[in-house]
């Protein structure tokens, strides 16, 4: 195969990100997509906006010859769904994260996609943030020395609390049990990332700060330990009381045996190794044009390529499942009040 050409279930903010990020690869591109949720004028609005089709189904869709791909952006408990039907259709599959809600879910997908011998890669977009990559460059390069301990933080004021347009961000039933689930998720992976190596037990509290829908956890508190003998401390919250920290809030400090690391995707990387007396920059978020656009363009690009190329995904479904799993067992620990033992 030497184009791939893809449809687009979902006409969401996300399903508009990718059909974007497919106009920057030059192996891919976008014919088609669905808007399952059936919107008024949703899905043919964005459909005659690119100059793509515009089918009524997932359905039928994913039955057409000239589809060998398809990118899923609906609401996180429809993932395994619509991601089925596209799979069990022969397509391959870009899904968004988190992978699903359930680890049953996650293992129906990972089995389907198996069976069909299809591609299944999950979307953990911040592998593809520049900040982040140079971070797991240098990890791998060695240039901390073994990765210790990281404390890393996703916490604002809140994106639900302060956006008019919740859409089904408060339908817990879709969203899952809380944001970190639904965007802790890309710290969970970036940790399991970065330390490359299974967790092996979770403990965590939880809480419903500033909570505005009910039974919504908007706030976590996680301790991650690593089989390699590492251990991540983990703040993720929606729910600060304003105006929040100062910057995006979304940094990790990372220790090794030879030296530090200050990650700030959005701001800067900065790296200190034994002896020295000073930080070096070794990224600058500034100098970069439209990060958030080029690691999606980045992703899907990875995603043809595996594709094209026959290779296994960067990110596979097991990858997004492990990341799922201790955003579960962070929920399940605060709520027995104890460590929970990885794989649960």
């Amino acid at each position: 195969m030497d184009r791939v050409r893809v449809g687009i279930i979902g006409v969401g903010k996300m399903g508009r990100t990718h059909i974007d990020a497919l106009k920057d690869v030059d192996l891919g591109e976008a014919v088609a997509l669905t808007d399952p949720a059936g919107l008024p004028d949703a899905g043919t609005d964005l459909a005659a906006e690119y100059g793509l089709d515009c089918e009524p189904t997932i359905e039928a869709l994913a039955s057409r010859d000239d589809i060998d791909a398809v990118i899923v952006t609906t609401p996180h408990a429809l993932h395994a769904d619509h991601t089925l039907v596209a799979i069990q259709a022969g397509k391959h599959v870009l899904v968004e994260k988190p992978l699903e809600l359930t680890l049953e879910k996650c293992d129906a997908i990972i089995q389907a996609a198996k069976n069909a011998e299809v591609k299944l890669m999950v979307a953990q977009s911040h592998r593809y943030w520049e900040g982040d990559a140079i971070a797991k460059r240098l990890l791998e390069e060695g240039a901390i020395g073994q990765l210790l301990i990281c404390r890393d933080t996703l916490a604002g004021s809140g994106y639900r609390r302060h956006n008019p347009d919740k859409g089904w961000f408060t339908n817990l039933d879709l969203y899952g049990p809380g944001g970190l689930i639904a965007w802790g998720v890309h710290n969970t992976d970036r940790l399991l990332w970065w330390f490359d190596s299974d967790a092996d037990w979770v403990f965590a509290r939880s809480y419903r700060l500033r909570s505005e829908v009910p039974k919504d956890i908007t706030t976590n508190m996680l301790m991650i330990s690593f089989r390699s003998g590492g251990s991540a401390h983990l703040i993720y919250s929606e729910a600060l009381p304003t105006p929040g920290w100062k910057g995006h809030s979304c940094g990790a400090k990372l220790v090794g045996t030879e030296g530090l690391m200050d990650v700030d995707p959005y701001n800067q990387v900065k790296i200190a190794r034994e002896g020295s007396t000073d930080w070096e920059i070794v990224y600058d978020h500034s100098q970069v044009s439209d990060p958030r656009q080029k690691a999606f363009s980045d992703e899907v690009r990875d995603f043809i390529s595996c594709i094209v190329d026959n290779k296994t995904p960067p990110v596979t479904g097991q990858d997004g499942r492990a990341a799922v799993e201790i955003c579960l067992a962070a929920y399940e620990s605060s709520r027995i009040g104890a460590a929970i033992r990885l794989p649960m």
